[in-house]
């Protein structure tokens, strides 16, 4: 016998079980890649259409808001009552004591107005302090410290 043939004989066998082997292999992956393409396609038609869906019912509800609001009618400016003398003496020495400690007069006026709008002439402003930062300082100082590489 010659050794051709016998590699032949021998290797082409295998050969053949291993091509197909790998044939029936990518057949399979193609087939399930193929799958994957059809599922996702039909779930994204689904999800474009229930999106769709609530952004009609949506711009239905809006458009029902819309019908049934009244027409806005323009209204005149309120202005408050003239402060009474004790609330300008409470301003006066609330502005005293601030720039006392370092808030300036714009922050105290910034801090009246938001009360006035907010609360109304029922709240009257006593006191303004600033805010002691030693507790955050301390806060921040502590996180800084756990981050450092101990050596050891």
């Amino acid at each position: 016998m010659n050794t051709t043939q016998t590699l032949a004989a021998i290797t082409w066998p295998e050969f053949m079980d291993a091509l197909t082997y790998q044939i029936t292999g990518m057949i399979v992956v193609f087939c399930c890649l193929v799958m994957l393409c059809i599922i996702l396609s039909i779930s994204g038609a689904v999800a474009t259409r229930l999106e769709a869906k609530k952004k009609a019912e949506a711009a239905a509800a809006k458009a029902a808001l819309a019908a049934a609001a009244p027409a806005p009618v323009a209204a005149a400016p309120v202005l408050g009552p003239e402060p009474t003398p004790a609330q300008v003496a409470a301003l006066a020495a609330g502005i005293y004591d601030a720039a006392a400690s370092s808030i300036t007069p714009e922050v105290i006026a910034a801090i009246a107005a938001a009360v006035k709008v907010s609360i109304g002439n029922e709240a009257r402003i006593l006191d303004i302090k600033p805010v002691d930062t030693t507790y955050g300082q301390s806060g921040r100082t502590s996180i800084m410290n756990s981050h450092t590489i101990t050596r050891g």
